[in-house]
């Protein structure tokens, strides 16, 4: 029996007929906490709806609903109220034997990208050197640092709490060794990086709507051999080659040709719209 069946059986009697057809089929679960979306006609019945998750669900501790939408340049959660149980949001989720600690009113975690963080991890070459853009808490660079034998991972986030939290979760999984964490403008970052001689076998661009405003800066860590680009963005269905040409386009009015080697899907983001990733190896011309 599905999530949504369950609980029609455990409201029935308490709801109408319309209230049980517009209860959610699924939620998210973080640690020890749900997080519902409900229809706005639930609204006045959140707390029955939240009660009865609990009781479906005796580990969980509490049940927060997420009324709004991730906004902002920091890609934040709107608004995330609790609704019953313990008023708590800092969760330790742990996926890939890596624990996330955060604040679920502050920070977004998406685990619709679960299998991009482990896929990207099996790409990883031994002795590589990666600088992780738009890192955030670590969504990549954790579970790289964990499972593979990087030389180094070169984390940076402009986002204090997000800054925060990545510091936090570099030492709660002794990742110390392998990461370093930069506080500020990618913009500015990676330059000051190339300048003290950093070059990067790997550059992960991990945020949409895709980065191009930070592809020329990015260049500037190429290593004469030539490195890979983890690069995501939004596109309407099968349209990734416009994503490559944009960065293709920008890449050789600064002297670099590159080439596509892979694209996929990470999920789909709205009707006809999908989050894919491409990875662009970049070399000299």
């Amino acid at each position: 029996m599905g999530f949504k069946d369950k609980l029609k059986e455990h409201l029935k009697g308490k709801f109408s007929e319309e209230q049980l057809s517009l209860l959610p089929r699924g939620f998210q679960t973080l640690g020890k906490i749900i997080i519902l979306k409900l229809n706005p006609k639930l609204y006045e019945k959140k707390k029955e709806i939240g009660g009865a998750c609990l009781e479906l669900f005796p580990k969980i501790k509490s049940i927060y609903l997420n009324r709004g939408r991730i906004i902002g340049s920091f890609r934040e959660p709107e608004k995330i109220e609790l609704i019953v149980g313990e008023n708590n949001p800092i969760v330790e989720h742990k996926e890939h034997d890596v624990i996330y600690r955060f604040d679920i009113t502050k920070i977004m975690f998406s685990k619709g990208n679960l299998y991009e963080r482990k896929y990207l991890t099996t790409l990883v070459k031994s002795g590589e050197v990666i600088v992780d853009m738009f890192a955030g808490m670590g969504y990549f660079s954790l579970p790289i640092a964990k499972h593979s034998t990087v030389e180094r991972i070169y984390s940076i986030e402009l986002n204090p709490e997000s800054y925060k939290c990545l510091e936090e979760n570099i030492k709660l999984n002794h990742l110390e060794q392998k990461i370093v964490p930069i506080k500020g403008d990618c913009k500015v970052e990676v330059v000051k990086l190339s300048k003290s001689g950093i070059r990067a076998d790997r550059i992960i661009m991990g945020v949409f709507p895709a980065p191009k405003d930070y592809i020329k800066e990015a260049l500037s860590l190429v290593k004469d051999e030539g490195t890979m680009f983890h690069y995501e963005g939004v596109i309407e269905k099968d349209d990734f080659i416009i994503l490559f040409n944009e960065f293709n386009e920008i890449s050789i009015k600064v002297g670099y040709k590159c080439e596509l080697k892979s694209h996929r899907t990470v999920k789909s983001y709205g009707p006809n719209l999908f989050h894919v990733v491409l990875d662009i190896f970049v070399f000299k011309i």
